[in-house]
């Protein structure tokens, strides 16, 4: 299932509504996007929403630290356990 693996924001489901008002279900994926982040100096892929990527790009290392440490209840588990190595 896509999900960021920094925010945890996945899947949302929905109703797409026609001219006529008949429901039909819809699913809106989060726009996600493959990036490298320096974790305890070394790099890992991650796939992340495009908030956060916008986020990353701008923070140095240890300002990455500071996003991970803010969103701990919501990193994947790839994450948590590259930063407890």
């Amino acid at each position: 299932m896509q999900r960021c693996e920094i925010t945890g924001k996945g899947i949302t489901f929905g109703h797409q509504i026609s001219h006529s008002h008949r429901l039909t279900n819809r699913v809106w994926k989060p726009n996600l996007q493959p990036v490298s982040i320096m974790i305890n100096g070394k790099p890992l892929r991650v796939k992340v929403c495009t908030k956060v990527l916008k986020t990353l790009k701008s923070a140095n290392e240890v300002e990455v630290m500071q996003i991970l440490k803010a969103n701990a209840n919501t990193l994947s588990p790839r994450i948590v356990k590259a930063l407890n190595k």
